[in-house]
């Protein structure tokens, strides 16, 4: 595996649909680390032509660590996010956009995955100084 592939989550799934419990986004890191899945960002092409994100496009803000070849399913509706076993004994991690309305099922074309390159953080002046 080349370096590159070391940090990869990719969707692996789009389930289109007018209910917003049916509809979902199936991702799987590919990778060969534990990635954070804070910070990524699922957004639809038109979203991108528009410049509009507010319509179709999800942003993480779940601070778990997604281990090698492990699942994250990303669904429309609401619910609270947390690892769980499928049927056939599978570990995935359910999280939801929490939207009244389907996104994906009217957004047609490509979607994508972004995820962050680069993180700024402040230090406090005293770590400065030193």
């Amino acid at each position: 595996m080349s370096e590159g592939q070391l940090f990869v989550i990719r969707i692996v799934g789009l389930q289109r649909n007018e209910s917003v419990g049916q509809e979902f986004v199936l991702l799987q890191n590919q990778g060969s680390l534990r990635l954070n899945l804070r910070g990524h960002l699922v957004v639809s092409e038109a979203a991108l032509d528009e410049g509009d994100l507010t319509q179709a496009a999800h942003a993480f803000n779940d601070d778990v660590l997604i281990p090698p070849g492990m699942y994250v399913l990303l669904f429309t509706g609401a619910g609270l996010s947390r690892w769980a076993r499928t049927r056939d004994g599978a570990l995935v991690y359910y999280s939801f956009m929490n939207r009244a309305n389907s996104v994906w099922d009217c957004s047609t074309g490509p979607l994508h995955l972004l995820c962050t390159q680069h993180t700024f953080c402040e230090r406090p002046p005293a770590l400065l100084l030193r």
